[in-house]
């Protein structure tokens, strides 16, 4: 179904953005990942995806809170590709840190990058995207947040409504993803204790497994799901739509 099909994922160097460039590309889909911080990591995770599975792979650069690297990015994918069939934003970022000792550039930075970030790509890319387009967001974004990453949950709940807004103009459908805690590094190397209790705190059993988040976006495309929509994963087997 992914032969000659090319997929665009911004923070795809590891995390969710990895597993779902290895998921797609295991279906034989041309990938184009971004980064930000490790062109090493990311240069690795592109050699193992071409060798493995023979597919085309483009590696770029990419600031969030850049708007001339999001231009950029838009000009130099549709210089060679023309058009792409799938667009994910899933790059993010957060500090946590306590309500009270929370800054304004801190919490600027936050929704500038998440938020606006994923609203500038949408933007820019939409006219050369024939498809989808998936915003990875989070059920911090609904209900699960803390006290230590209020500006982190604002901005996935942001995405949740830009994902609803931008569906209106588009011609592409536009889908929000909120999974649960995902068992990717990020995760792992979180502290235990403080993990443990937030598995707790949200009811949460197990850690989602990181090629859940893939199969539930190729699900919506199979199924021809309707633009619009957040879909929430709470765990391997517990995936439902939110309105």
């Amino acid at each position: 179904m992914y032969q000659n099909k090319t997929i665009l994922v911004t923070g795809a160097s590891r995390g969710i953005g990895k597993e779902i460039v290895k998921y797609f590309a295991k279906c034989g889909a041309n990938i184009i990942m971004t980064y930000y911080s490790n062109s090493d990591r990311a240069n690795k995770l592109k050699k193992e995806l071409e060798k493995n599975f023979q597919i085309n792979v483009d590696s770029y650069y990419l600031d969030l809170y850049d708007e001339e690297s999001i231009k950029n990015l838009y000009n130099d994918v549709k210089k060679k590709y023309h058009t792409i069939d799938i667009l994910v934003n899933n790059a993010a970022t957060s500090i946590d840190n306590n309500i009270l000792d929370k800054t304004k550039n801190e919490f600027m930075k936050i929704l500038e990058i998440n938020t606006v970030g994923t609203f500038l790509m949408m933007k820019y890319f939409d006219d050369i995207v024939n498809g989808y387009i998936f915003n990875i967001s989070s059920t911090d974004g609904i209900d699960t947040g803390n006290i230590y990453s209020i500006d982190y949950n604002a901005s996935k709940a942001a995405i949740n409504n830009i994902t609803k807004t931008f569906s209106l103009y588009s011609t592409n459908k536009v889908i929000s993803i909120c999974p649960n805690w995902v068992d990717v590094e990020s995760t792992k190397e979180m502290d235990n204790n403080y993990l443990s209790c937030e598995l707790k705190r949200i009811k949460q059993d197990k850690l989602i497994t990181p090629n859940a988040i893939p199969k539930v976006m190729d699900s919506c495309i199979k199924n021809e799901v309707e633009t619009g929509i957040i879909i929430r994963i709470e765990g391997d087997d517990d995936v439902r739509r939110v309105n």
